[in-house]
């Protein structure tokens, strides 16, 4: 199925691969997700990590997905988690009062929470992304104050319709939401969704994701009944077809899902295979319908790191 929105769906794609994975216990206090190992478990787990990454690079790229892969920094235990500290943007026309203004190709950096995540934001990195985004927004000296807002992590993009969808938690900060929609030209869309236990979702992405036109929302964690149905509103206004997701089903990772397209412009949704696996029959045939799943192991990123499929992934428009 070719994706209906090939323009806002990448097919070339950032990974960071691990060098030490390991529990990162400055991200711990805000992340649900994340368990630490026995200490007898960590050399184990750190080569898995490599194993399950070079797994989910060979997935992709049999797939068709461009992928370009560079080694992390050891002292950067999350660094495979690469679609927190930048995003990429197509150039795009974006409407204003007296018609529409051209917007380049953009490159966009973030603050982030954890002191040790933001060595994650290389130079040699950055000058990398420079030559093919010559504009460049830098959100990342709000570190100085405490305010965070963690790129696609943070902020869910309906990138056809111009729409991002936030839940606020300690890593994402309603005022950075609101000033990104302004100098990237989305409507921002802010709730609050928490856990089975009552627990803010560290990240949107983890209870959302959009692609292809359907939209995976666990709208069930949105307690106020005004803002889930805002929510729900602004995604249908969107034509985005609805896929419910369980709490439950959100603590399996199926709301970590990235839609890509392949270099003939199919359209595939990436998970993992816990994920996967969390979904039940009817729901993949609503998934199918949209495009090609394709799954990977990645429980030891899901179970140290608490993160899933589309936390390894950085798309590069």
């Amino acid at each position: 199925m070719r994706s209906p929105q090939n323009r806002f769906t990448a097919s070339h794609v950032l990974m960071v691969e691990p060098v030490r994975f390991r529990y990162n216990s400055e991200t711990g206090a805000s992340n649900s997700f994340q368990t630490a190992p026995p200490s007898a478990e960590e050399q184990a787990v750190a080569d898995e990590a490599v194993h399950e990454h070079r797994m989910l690079r060979d997935l992709l790229v049999s797939n068709g997905v461009h992928v370009t892969v560079v080694r992390c920094d050891e002292r950067t235990p999350d660094a495979p988690f690469c679609n927190n500290w930048f995003s990429t943007h197509p150039a795009v026309e974006l409407p204003v009062a007296e018609g529409t203004r051209p917007a380049p190709a953009t490159l966009v950096l973030y603050p982030l929470l954890a002191p040790n995540r933001r060595m994650e934001r290389r130079a040699d990195l950055i000058a990398m992304l420079r030559t093919k985004y010559p504009r460049m927004v830098d959100f990342s000296g709000h570190e100085r104050e405490a305010r965070f807002l963690e790129s696609t992590g943070s902020l869910c993009l309906d990138d056809a319709n111009r729409v991002a969808y936030a839940a606020l938690s300690p890593r994402t900060d309603a005022a950075l939401a609101g000033k990104f929609g302004r100098e990237l030209g989305y409507d921002v869309v802010m709730f609050t969704a928490t856990d089975a236990a009552g627990v803010p979702y560290y990240h949107t992405n983890v209870m959302m994701f959009i692609g292809h036109g359907l939209a995976g929302v666990t709208l069930e964690a949105i307690a106020s009944d005004v803002e889930r149905a805002q929510v729900e509103a602004r995604l249908r206004d969107g034509g985005l077809e609805i896929l419910a997701i369980t709490c439950e089903q959100a603590a399996r990772f199926c709301g970590n899902v990235l839609s890509l397209a392949n270099d003939r412009g199919d359209a595939l949704f990436v998970m993992s295979a816990t994920a996967c696996d969390a979904f039940t029959p009817s729901q993949h045939a609503r998934l199918q319908a949209h495009g090609t799943v394709l799954s990977s192991e990645l429980t030891a990123f899901e179970r140290v790191g608490g993160g899933s499929a589309r936390c390894l992934i950085a798309e590069l428009f």
